[in-house]
Protein backbone atom coordinates (compact mmCIF):
# COMPACT_ATOMS: atom_id res chain seq x y z
CA UNK A 1 0.00 0.00 0.00
CA UNK A 2 1.28 3.60 -0.99
CA UNK A 3 2.04 6.25 1.53
CA UNK A 4 -0.97 8.18 0.36
CA UNK A 5 -3.33 5.32 0.99
CA UNK A 6 -2.09 4.65 4.45
CA UNK A 7 -2.43 8.56 5.20
CA UNK A 8 -5.67 7.85 3.78
CA UNK A 9 -6.80 5.10 5.98
CA UNK A 10 -5.25 6.43 8.96
CA UNK A 11 -7.27 9.78 8.50
CA UNK A 12 -10.59 7.27 7.91
CA UNK A 13 -9.95 5.57 10.77
CA UNK A 14 -9.26 8.98 12.71
CA UNK A 15 -12.50 10.33 11.71
CA UNK A 16 -14.94 7.95 12.37
CA UNK A 17 -13.54 7.36 16.06
CA UNK A 18 -13.69 11.18 16.74
CA UNK A 19 -17.25 10.87 15.24
CA UNK A 20 -18.42 8.52 17.34
CA UNK A 21 -18.04 10.92 20.46
CA UNK A 22 -20.84 13.01 19.34
CA UNK A 23 -23.40 11.43 21.35
CA UNK A 24 -21.36 11.11 23.82
CA UNK A 25 -20.93 15.32 24.32
CA UNK A 26 -23.97 15.82 22.48
CA UNK A 27 -25.69 14.60 26.07
CA UNK A 28 -24.15 16.57 27.85
CA UNK A 29 -25.53 19.76 26.18
CA UNK A 30 -28.97 20.98 26.73
CA UNK A 31 -29.72 22.20 23.55
CA UNK A 32 -30.88 22.06 19.69
CA UNK A 33 -29.18 19.50 17.72
CA UNK A 34 -28.38 22.78 15.06
CA UNK A 35 -26.65 24.74 18.15
CA UNK A 36 -24.72 21.79 18.82
CA UNK A 37 -23.73 21.36 14.56
CA UNK A 38 -22.67 24.90 14.63
CA UNK A 39 -19.82 24.36 17.62
CA UNK A 40 -18.72 21.87 15.44
CA UNK A 41 -18.03 24.31 12.15
CA UNK A 42 -17.30 27.37 14.17
CA UNK A 43 -14.49 25.71 16.43
CA UNK A 44 -13.35 23.99 12.83
CA UNK A 45 -13.33 27.14 11.09
CA UNK A 46 -11.81 29.75 13.89
CA UNK A 47 -8.89 26.45 14.66
CA UNK A 48 -7.98 26.58 10.86
CA UNK A 49 -7.66 30.54 10.25
CA UNK A 50 -5.28 30.64 13.15
CA UNK A 51 -3.55 27.43 11.94
CA UNK A 52 -2.99 29.20 8.58
CA UNK A 53 -2.44 32.52 10.37
CA UNK A 54 0.40 30.97 12.71
CA UNK A 55 2.11 29.29 9.65
CA UNK A 56 2.09 32.26 7.51
CA UNK A 57 -0.11 31.20 5.10
CA UNK A 58 -3.30 32.86 5.42
CA UNK A 59 -2.66 34.25 1.53
CA UNK A 60 -3.61 30.90 0.37
CA UNK A 61 -6.98 30.79 1.30
CA UNK A 62 -7.11 33.77 -2.13
CA UNK A 63 -4.32 32.10 -3.60
CA UNK A 64 -6.36 28.41 -4.25
CA UNK A 65 -9.52 29.65 -6.26
CA UNK A 66 -13.21 29.04 -4.96
CA UNK A 67 -14.80 26.31 -7.24
CA UNK A 68 -19.04 25.27 -6.81
CA UNK A 69 -17.88 21.85 -5.41
CA UNK A 70 -15.46 23.66 -2.60
CA UNK A 71 -18.70 25.69 -1.88
CA UNK A 72 -21.43 22.99 -2.28
CA UNK A 73 -19.16 20.28 -0.07
CA UNK A 74 -19.33 22.91 2.35
CA UNK A 75 -22.79 23.68 2.65
CA UNK A 76 -23.70 20.05 2.37
CA UNK A 77 -21.65 19.27 5.29
CA UNK A 78 -23.86 21.77 7.61
CA UNK A 79 -26.54 20.99 6.42
CA UNK A 80 -26.45 17.21 6.69
CA UNK A 81 -25.12 17.30 10.10
CA UNK A 82 -27.65 19.96 11.44
CA UNK A 83 -30.38 17.54 9.80
CA UNK A 84 -28.86 14.48 11.80
CA UNK A 85 -28.45 15.70 15.17
CA UNK A 86 -32.63 17.33 14.49
CA UNK A 87 -33.35 14.09 13.18
CA UNK A 88 -32.24 12.15 16.07
CA UNK A 89 -34.51 14.13 18.15
CA UNK A 90 -37.58 13.85 16.52
CA UNK A 91 -37.43 9.89 15.06
CA UNK A 92 -35.75 6.59 16.38
CA UNK A 93 -31.86 6.24 16.41
CA UNK A 94 -31.86 3.26 14.60
CA UNK A 95 -33.97 5.38 11.83
CA UNK A 96 -31.58 8.44 12.05
CA UNK A 97 -28.75 6.42 11.80
CA UNK A 98 -29.63 3.71 8.92
CA UNK A 99 -30.41 6.63 6.54
CA UNK A 100 -27.36 8.97 7.22
CA UNK A 101 -25.02 5.98 6.79
CA UNK A 102 -27.11 5.83 3.43
CA UNK A 103 -24.65 8.12 2.62
CA UNK A 104 -21.72 6.39 1.96
CA UNK A 105 -23.41 4.32 -0.60
CA UNK A 106 -24.33 7.24 -2.33
CA UNK A 107 -21.31 9.58 -2.83
CA UNK A 108 -19.54 5.46 -4.01
CA UNK A 109 -22.45 5.12 -6.21
CA UNK A 110 -21.61 8.79 -7.66
CA UNK A 111 -18.06 8.61 -7.68
CA UNK A 112 -17.72 5.10 -9.88
CA UNK A 113 -20.71 6.72 -12.19
CA UNK A 114 -19.00 10.62 -12.60
CA UNK A 115 -15.25 9.98 -11.78
CA UNK A 116 -15.01 7.14 -13.11
CA UNK A 117 -13.70 5.28 -9.72
CA UNK A 118 -13.40 1.39 -9.65
CA UNK A 119 -15.38 -0.76 -7.92
CA UNK A 120 -13.14 -4.21 -7.05
CA UNK A 121 -14.54 -7.44 -5.76
CA UNK A 122 -12.63 -6.73 -2.37
CA UNK A 123 -14.05 -3.41 -1.83
CA UNK A 124 -17.34 -4.19 -2.88
CA UNK A 125 -17.18 -7.32 0.01
CA UNK A 126 -16.33 -4.70 2.04
CA UNK A 127 -18.95 -2.42 2.00
CA UNK A 128 -21.60 -5.16 1.92
CA UNK A 129 -20.30 -6.50 5.31
CA UNK A 130 -19.95 -3.13 6.80
CA UNK A 131 -23.26 -1.95 5.54
CA UNK A 132 -24.92 -5.01 7.40
CA UNK A 133 -22.80 -4.56 10.45
CA UNK A 134 -24.14 -1.01 10.82
CA UNK A 135 -27.72 -2.89 10.60
CA UNK A 136 -27.00 -5.12 13.40
CA UNK A 137 -25.27 -2.56 15.82
CA UNK A 138 -28.60 -0.31 15.10
CA UNK A 139 -31.03 -3.22 15.41
CA UNK A 140 -32.42 -3.02 12.35
CA UNK A 141 -31.47 -6.59 11.07
CA UNK A 142 -33.06 -9.16 14.28
CA UNK A 143 -33.11 -12.63 14.35
CA UNK A 144 -36.64 -13.86 16.07
CA UNK A 145 -37.73 -17.82 16.48
CA UNK A 146 -35.17 -18.74 13.78
CA UNK A 147 -36.82 -16.04 11.51
CA UNK A 148 -34.93 -12.72 10.38
CA UNK A 149 -36.84 -9.32 10.67
CA UNK A 150 -36.22 -6.09 9.18
CA UNK A 151 -37.01 -3.69 11.80
CA UNK A 152 -37.74 -0.16 10.20
CA UNK A 153 -40.73 1.65 10.87
CA UNK A 154 -42.19 4.62 9.67
CA UNK A 155 -45.45 6.03 11.33
CA UNK A 156 -46.70 9.61 10.81
CA UNK A 157 -45.27 10.85 14.69
CA UNK A 158 -41.84 10.38 13.79
CA UNK A 159 -42.58 11.32 9.41
CA UNK A 160 -40.96 14.79 9.11
CA UNK A 161 -37.49 13.28 11.61
CA UNK A 162 -37.62 10.46 9.14
CA UNK A 163 -37.31 13.08 6.34
CA UNK A 164 -34.72 14.91 8.11
CA UNK A 165 -32.92 11.83 8.27
CA UNK A 166 -33.15 11.43 4.75
CA UNK A 167 -31.90 14.44 3.88
CA UNK A 168 -28.70 14.39 6.10
CA UNK A 169 -27.75 10.68 3.87
CA UNK A 170 -28.20 12.43 1.16
CA UNK A 171 -26.22 15.38 2.37
CA UNK A 172 -23.44 13.36 3.53
CA UNK A 173 -22.94 11.32 0.37
CA UNK A 174 -22.50 14.90 -1.59
CA UNK A 175 -20.06 15.80 0.80
CA UNK A 176 -18.37 13.15 0.32
CA UNK A 177 -19.08 12.74 -3.19
CA UNK A 178 -17.49 16.18 -4.20
CA UNK A 179 -14.26 16.02 -1.46
CA UNK A 180 -13.06 14.00 -4.68
CA UNK A 181 -12.72 17.00 -6.35
CA UNK A 182 -9.97 19.88 -6.17
CA UNK A 183 -7.33 17.10 -5.56
CA UNK A 184 -5.13 20.72 -5.65
CA UNK A 185 -6.21 22.50 -2.82
CA UNK A 186 -3.96 21.89 0.82
CA UNK A 187 -6.09 20.20 3.35
CA UNK A 188 -6.16 22.48 5.60
CA UNK A 189 -7.59 25.82 3.17
CA UNK A 190 -9.69 22.77 2.06
CA UNK A 191 -11.17 22.23 5.44
CA UNK A 192 -11.23 25.92 6.43
CA UNK A 193 -13.75 26.84 3.37
CA UNK A 194 -15.24 22.95 4.04
CA UNK A 195 -15.86 24.78 8.18
CA UNK A 196 -16.52 28.43 6.47
CA UNK A 197 -19.43 27.26 3.97
CA UNK A 198 -20.96 24.74 6.27
CA UNK A 199 -21.54 27.63 9.03
CA UNK A 200 -23.47 29.50 6.40
CA UNK A 201 -25.48 26.57 5.66
CA UNK A 202 -26.33 26.37 9.67
CA UNK A 203 -26.82 30.05 9.86
CA UNK A 204 -29.48 29.82 6.85
CA UNK A 205 -31.29 26.53 8.97
CA UNK A 206 -31.25 29.26 12.27
CA UNK A 207 -33.94 30.97 10.58
CA UNK A 208 -36.48 28.46 10.34
CA UNK A 209 -35.57 26.46 13.99
CA UNK A 210 -35.22 29.83 15.80
CA UNK A 211 -32.91 28.03 18.63
CA UNK A 212 -32.39 29.38 22.27
CA UNK A 213 -29.01 29.22 24.32
CA UNK A 214 -31.14 30.83 27.32
CA UNK A 215 -31.40 27.62 28.95
CA UNK A 216 -27.32 26.76 28.44
CA UNK A 217 -25.50 26.98 31.49
CA UNK A 218 -21.28 26.88 32.09
CA UNK A 219 -21.41 23.39 31.96
CA UNK A 220 -23.13 23.06 28.46
CA UNK A 221 -21.08 25.90 27.10
CA UNK A 222 -17.68 23.63 28.42
CA UNK A 223 -18.84 20.48 26.56
CA UNK A 224 -20.44 22.82 23.53
CA UNK A 225 -16.63 23.69 23.02
CA UNK A 226 -15.51 20.43 23.35
CA UNK A 227 -17.97 18.63 20.85
CA UNK A 228 -16.31 21.54 18.47
CA UNK A 229 -12.60 20.56 19.12
CA UNK A 230 -13.10 17.02 19.03
CA UNK A 231 -16.17 16.26 16.42
CA UNK A 232 -15.64 19.44 14.38
CA UNK A 233 -11.96 20.78 13.97
CA UNK A 234 -10.53 17.15 14.82
CA UNK A 235 -12.92 14.76 12.77
CA UNK A 236 -13.87 16.59 9.98
CA UNK A 237 -10.54 17.77 9.41
CA UNK A 238 -9.20 14.39 8.94
CA UNK A 239 -12.70 13.34 6.98
CA UNK A 240 -11.48 15.87 4.77
CA UNK A 241 -7.82 14.61 4.19
CA UNK A 242 -9.50 10.63 3.98
CA UNK A 243 -11.53 12.17 1.14
CA UNK A 244 -8.71 13.30 -0.42
CA UNK A 245 -6.35 10.24 -0.05
CA UNK A 246 -8.85 7.98 -0.83
CA UNK A 247 -11.68 6.74 -2.97
CA UNK A 248 -15.22 7.14 -2.23
CA UNK A 249 -16.04 3.51 -1.90
CA UNK A 250 -12.78 3.04 -0.10
CA UNK A 251 -13.73 6.31 2.97
CA UNK A 252 -17.33 4.76 2.46
CA UNK A 253 -15.76 1.12 4.32
CA UNK A 254 -14.13 2.56 7.06
CA UNK A 255 -16.28 5.38 7.91
CA UNK A 256 -18.76 2.56 9.54
CA UNK A 257 -16.97 2.69 12.49
CA UNK A 258 -18.01 5.43 13.95
CA UNK A 259 -21.02 3.16 15.19
CA UNK A 260 -18.76 0.54 16.93
CA UNK A 261 -16.97 3.53 18.83
CA UNK A 262 -20.78 5.19 19.77
CA UNK A 263 -21.72 1.74 20.91
CA UNK A 264 -18.74 0.96 22.85
CA UNK A 265 -18.80 4.40 24.47
CA UNK A 266 -22.45 3.72 24.83
CA UNK A 267 -22.02 0.21 27.17
CA UNK A 268 -18.37 1.88 28.81
CA UNK A 269 -19.85 5.04 29.95
CA UNK A 270 -23.36 4.81 29.80
CA UNK A 271 -24.13 1.27 30.75
CA UNK A 272 -26.22 0.56 27.73
CA UNK A 273 -27.35 -3.10 26.70
CA UNK A 274 -25.28 -5.23 24.17
CA UNK A 275 -27.34 -7.69 22.26
CA UNK A 276 -25.49 -10.98 20.50
CA UNK A 277 -26.29 -9.25 17.10
CA UNK A 278 -24.36 -5.97 18.11
CA UNK A 279 -21.66 -8.00 18.72
CA UNK A 280 -21.37 -9.43 15.42
CA UNK A 281 -22.28 -6.54 13.54
CA UNK A 282 -19.05 -4.77 15.25
CA UNK A 283 -17.27 -7.13 14.05
CA UNK A 284 -18.38 -7.17 10.60
CA UNK A 285 -17.36 -3.97 10.40
CA UNK A 286 -14.25 -4.15 12.05
CA UNK A 287 -13.44 -6.69 9.13
CA UNK A 288 -14.99 -5.07 6.16
CA UNK A 289 -12.83 -1.53 7.49
CA UNK A 290 -9.82 -3.67 7.32
CA UNK A 291 -9.53 -6.07 5.37
CA UNK A 292 -8.89 -3.67 2.14
CA UNK A 293 -5.74 -2.63 3.78
CA UNK A 294 -4.93 -6.54 4.84
CA UNK A 295 -4.88 -7.70 1.59
CA UNK A 296 -3.10 -4.32 -0.03
CA UNK A 297 -0.16 -5.02 2.44
CA UNK A 298 -0.32 -8.56 1.83
CA UNK A 299 0.27 -7.64 -1.60
CA UNK A 300 2.85 -5.48 -1.78
CA UNK A 301 4.66 -8.46 0.53
CA UNK A 302 4.29 -10.83 -2.02
CA UNK A 303 5.25 -8.36 -4.64
CA UNK A 304 7.90 -7.47 -2.71
CA UNK A 305 8.97 -11.14 -2.41
CA UNK A 306 8.52 -11.62 -5.95
CA UNK A 307 11.19 -8.83 -6.79
CA UNK A 308 13.64 -10.27 -4.27
CA UNK A 309 13.62 -13.68 -5.73
CA UNK A 310 14.00 -12.43 -9.64
CA UNK A 311 17.13 -10.10 -8.35
CA UNK A 312 18.51 -13.28 -6.49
Amino acid sequence: MDKTKTIGFLAAFGAATLMGFVGFFARHINAQGDVIAFSRMFCGALLFFFILLGLGRIRDLRKYRLSPAMVFSGLFMGACLSAYIAATQMTTIANAVFFIYVGPIISTLLAIIFLKEPFKPITMFSIGIVFVGMLLIVGLIKFNDGGISFGITFNKATFAGDMLALASGVGFGLFLFLGRFRQDVPGDVRSFWNFFFALIAICIMFMFSKPTVAQMTASDWAWWIGIGVVCGFGALSLCTIATKNLLAVEFATISYWECVVASIIGIVIFHEPLSAMQVIGGILIIVGGTCEMAVGAVRKHLNKKTVDIKVA
